[in-house]
């Protein structure tokens, strides 16, 4: 409570015992005569207290404090789940494009690095962005509670207070600042009405007020809302198109592929079928148009693992002669040349056709 709450009670107070004093005196002292008994005039008197209506102010202020302290506390909860929202979404579309990528990455490493790097390159951006406008929303709000504190920062003290300077009888005096109390009482009545009439209409004003800017900033969030979303179609078809082309260029890729590795394998299998014919010896019971078709198992290095007979050509000796043939290169030396994944899909196990050509028709 404010010192100067109590200047005024106690000022009263010392002007009542100056009173009550003088009354005395003129009772013991006014009169020559010493016999004659005086009857001593009572006083009556009472101390209004003043600081009920400084208290109720401060329990008003302090109510506010708390409405206001709750909305704040409401408005940084609803922050804080807007941003763990937008950051689960953010997870969430991550972790989609990463597995957009590894899938890309297997088709065509060389195309899917570049798109990496420019999808990475955006997704920073777009967190700086956002970052950035966090930041400003955040200055917005502190300036906004600013303005709010030092407008609600109002304190209002009156005190009134009429000192009866004479008395010319006892009973009219009495009669007089009974009359005057209450009229006092009456006014402070009507002030205290008057008082808190000025004060609700101070706050619906300041409801209406807040209602506008409620309203306004529901208004922007809207077309901030509208706006990114528009954004976000707008990157989203830039993202299937850009994924159409990758797919285009890796099916392209593929096709070309497909056509080398077609060549390589007719290379490599007629390698592989001349150094068999170097190295087969004829048997005598070796016919024209004999052919065999051979299961043969290699090692990355080209060494032969196993060999045996997919399809007979009929004769046994003839079967026998190819497969000895085949053990007898033992490696195939260019085939350490090969590409390991062309190796595993084409040569790690093989069926070849052996029809030496001494003996085709």
């Amino acid at each position: 409570m404010n010192s100067r709450s109590y200047i005024i009670p106690t000022f009263l107070a010392v002007s009542l015992h100056a009173v009550v004093l003088t009354l005395l005196f003129n009772s013991w002292f006014g009169h020559a005569d010493d016999e004659r008994k005086v009857t001593p005039r009572h006083v009556q008197a009472s101390i209004v207290d003043l600081s009920s209506k400084s208290q109720a102010s401060k329990e008003q202020a302090k109510k506010r404090e708390e409405a206001r302290k709750k909305a704040e506390a409401l408005k940084k909860e609803q922050a804080e789940q807007k941003k763990a929202e937008e950051a689960k979404k953010e997870a969430e579309r991550q972790k989609a494009e990463e597995a957009k990528q590894e899938a890309e990455r297997k088709k065509a490493e060389e195309v899917k690095q570049e798109a990496e790097r420019k999808k990475a390159e955006a997704a920073k951006q777009e967190a700086e962005r956002k970052k950035a406008e966090q930041a400003k929303q955040e200055a917005e709000r502190k300036k906004a509670e600013q303005a709010k504190k030092l407008a609600e920062q109002k304190k209002a003290e009156e005190a009134k207070r009429k000192q009866e300077a004479e008395r010319k009888k006892a009973e009219d005096a009495k009669r007089k600042k009974e009359a005057e109390r209450k009229k006092a009482e009456e006014a402070k009545r009507k002030k205290e009405a008057e008082r808190k009439k000025a004060e609700e209409a101070k706050r619906k004003k300041e409801a209406e007020r807040k209602k506008a800017e409620e309203a306004k900033r529901k208004k922007e969030a809207e077309r901030k809302k509208a706006e990114q979303a528009k954004k976000e179609a707008a990157r989203k078809r830039e993202q299937e198109l850009q994924a159409a082309l990758d797919a285009e260029i890796a099916e392209e890729e593929r096709i070309a592929q497909e056509m080398a590795d077609e060549a390589s394998v007719n290379s490599y299998t007629g390698y592989i079928r001349s150094e068999i014919e170097r190295r087969w010896s004829r048997p005598p019971s070796a016919r024209n148009g004999m052919k065999v078709t051979l299961t043969i198992h290699l090692f990355p290095t080209g060494e032969v693992d196993n060999v045996y007979v997919k399809r007979s050509s009929g004769n046994a000796l003839f079967d026998e002669s190819a497969i000895r043939a085949v053990k007898r290169v033992e490696r195939f030396d260019q085939l350490q040349d090969m590409p390991p994944a062309l190796f595993d899909r084409k040569f790690r196990k093989f069926e070849l056709l052996f029809n030496p050509g001494d003996l085709r028709q």
